[in-house]
Parts: structure tokens; C-alpha cells; sequence
């Protein structure tokens, strides 16, 4: 079956979805990289496993206890194996403002590939990006603005999942399903709400 954003309305009700878009996040698929892998490329202090997101949310109020400095740019990143075109992926879920993440994406992708949703939280700003082997394919926060490589490349997958026709739960619903066609991941509630993660703190770099 064809993903398109109509299966994806369940983000609109969603517990974890809402505390993430609330936040500000990032979602990211990586090929090529186990959830270790892909922390350690992320720069993450290991924190342990968690279980569920509930547990990635408790090691988030734990960082924010032991931050003294607002603008302290640390997040908590989990990571967690799934299957989808090709064999397994790794999801990585980050409370990193929508912006922590980024920077690793070409090397998160060397080698593979990367699909990254994300929300900054407060403006809001949701934008989805396309990496292949370091390189940008594919960026935007609305597709007449996109731009990489290859900024036209996935207007007719766009078509197809709904992005003009269906705005179930905002851009997001389209985004999922776009990052489905693309991963073969189907992300459901259970996916997230029930993952045994794998989890880190990415330390703020300009920390001292």
C-alpha cells in the first residue's frame, strides 16, 4: 500500500508527537548505521537503555535538572533499529530544538542515506531534508522553496502522498509519509511510544 498522509493523521492526537512538536525536535533515519553507531557519530554520551519514550523523556528532565544555563545547547538523542527498504534503518529521535541534529547529517549519511523530519517548536518551523552519502539531495520547509542537489526531486512523490490535497496534521502527515516512500519506515504511535531505545546527551559544543 502507498503511504500518504491520511495514514499519518494519528500525529495530530499523538502523546509523544505533541511533547516532541511542543519541544522542538528532530526525527531522523539513518541506513547504514546501528543506533550505537549513529550516537556515536552524534557526538552522544551514553546514558543507557531506555524503555519507551517515556524513559527518553525522563532522561531529557534529567539533563534540563543538571543544566544551569538556558542557553545551554545539550539534548537528548535516542536511537532505535527498524525495518525498511533494504533491511534495517535506525530511527533517531532528538529534543534538539529542531536544529542539534542538522549539523551531523553528511556525516550521519556517508556511506547510506538520512531522512530527517523536524520542528524548531516555538515559531514554528517544520522542514524535511534528503541526504545521500554526505551530500544534500533534498531540503525545504515548503517544497516551492527547496533546495540541495536535487530540489525538484521528490515533487511528484509530494503529488502522491498528499501534500497539496490532504493537510491532515499540518505539514507533518505529509512529511512522515514522504520519509516512508523514501525509507520503506512506517512510523506508527507504537513505534516510538513502545521503542527500546538506546540513549545519549549530545553536549552543547560551545560549552566550556
Amino acid at each position: 500500500m502507498t503511504p500518504t498522509a491520511q495514514d499519518y493523521a494519528w500525529l495530530h492526537d499523538s502523546p509523544w508527537f505533541g511533547q516532541c512538536h511542543r519541544d522542538g525536535y528532530s526525527l531522523t533515519l539513518v541506513r547504514g548505521r546501528t543506533p550505537q553507531q549513529v550516537l556515536d557519530t552524534i557526538g552522544a554520551v551514553p546514558q543507557g537503555a531506555g524503555d519507551g519514550f517515556d524513559d527518553f523523556l525522563d532522561c531529557q528532565q534529567e539533563l534540563l535538572e543538571w543544566v544551569d544555563d538556558y542557553q545551554d545547547a545539550s539534548f537528548t538523542a535516542a536511537a532505535v533499529t527498524v525495518p525498511g527498504h533494504g533491511g534495517d534503518w535506525t530511527l533517531l529521535l532528538a529534543l534538539d530544538s529542531g536544529v542539534g541534529v542538522g549539523r551531523h547529517l553528511p556525516a550521519l549519511s556517508a556511506g547510506g542515506a538520512t531522512v530527517t523530519c523536524d520542528s524548531n517548536g516555538g515559531k514554528p518551523i517544520h522542514q524535511f531534508h534528503h541526504y545521500r552519502d554526505g551530500e544534500l539531495l533534498t531540503s525545504f520547509e515548503h517544497p516551492e522553496w527547496a533546495h540541495g542537489s536535487t530540489p525538484r526531486a521528490l515533487d511528484q512523490l509530494l503529488r502522491e502522498v498528499g501534500w497539496y490535497t490532504e493537510p491532515v496534521a499540518g505539514p507533518h502527515s505529509a512529511f512522515y509519509a514522504l520519509a516512508e516512500r523514501l525509507t520503506g519506515v512506517r512510523i506508527t504511535e507504537e513505534t516510538v511510544r513502545d521503542a527500546e531505545f538506546v540513549l545519549g546527551v549530545v553536549p552543547d559544543e560551545d560549552a566550556d
